[in-house]
């Protein structure tokens, strides 16, 4: 997906052992390939689970990974208002989400994601690119934004409409057509990826959707 960014791989440090959620349900615990399920007591269980790899930890931490690029990330509320970084502050005020380590608020998301880019290990600060906000439609032409238009739609459609009122779909579908347009000829796998994350939001919510078909990202 050139020039915008998406989730390659996860990698998580908790006390001395480090794991690394990949790409095609490889998962590495200290730089070595294990089999799941696969326990490091006392730190940490994983496990697959369908089409995703959840990692639990023994501070409350989980991790659900999607080996492409669906991420979700959660703690119990004891960490409530004690995080921040990408996923926030956890003070239940959403209009303070995109706050910079200087306490500021930033004006762009990619001033937000690179306020928070860090040193780690052999990955050095210089060696990512900064990021910059992006509209992949404009680039793509047309054809291409009318395209990603029509094909998420489908987040409207009534396979979807159990879950409207609990996780509104008109945020998804923006970022729907962003990522259709930014992804080119994987536009398929691009668009099961955002469906299966909506549905995952909806899952949280309470709400079961038997979305997938035959001819709807396979069931």
């Amino acid at each position: 997906r050139n020039g915008v960014s998406w989730t390659k791989e996860v990698t998580v440090f908790l006390g001395n052992v480090t794991v690394q959620l990949l790409q095609d349900w490889v998962v590495k615990v200290n730089e070595e390939v294990v089999a799941l399920p696969f326990l490091r007591e006392p730190y940490i269980f994983v496990e697959r689970q369908t089409n995703t790899v959840l990692l639990n930890t023994n501070i409350g931490l989980k991790v659900l990974w999607s080996p492409r690029s669906h991420l979700e990330v959660s703690v119990p509320g004891s960490y409530k208002g004690q995080t921040c970084g990408l996923c926030g502050n956890f003070n239940s005020y959403y209009q303070d989400d995109l706050q910079m380590p200087s306490g500021q608020l930033s004006q762009s998301e990619a001033e937000f994601g690179n306020s928070w880019r860090v040193t780690n290990g052999n990955h050095a600060l210089s060696s990512c690119r900064p990021g910059e906000d992006v509209d992949p439609c404009k680039s793509a032409g047309y054809q291409a934004r009318k395209g990603a238009n029509a094909r998420c739609k489908v987040l409207k459609s009534a396979a979807f409409k159990p879950c409207h009122r609990v996780v509104p779909p008109e945020s998804w579908y923006g970022a729907c057509v962003y990522d259709l347009c930014a992804c080119g000829s994987n536009s398929d796998e691009c668009l099961c990826d955002t469906l299966e994350a909506y549905a995952s939001q909806c899952r949280a919510a309470g709400v079961i959707l038997q979305w997938r078909s035959a001819s709807m990202c396979g069931e």
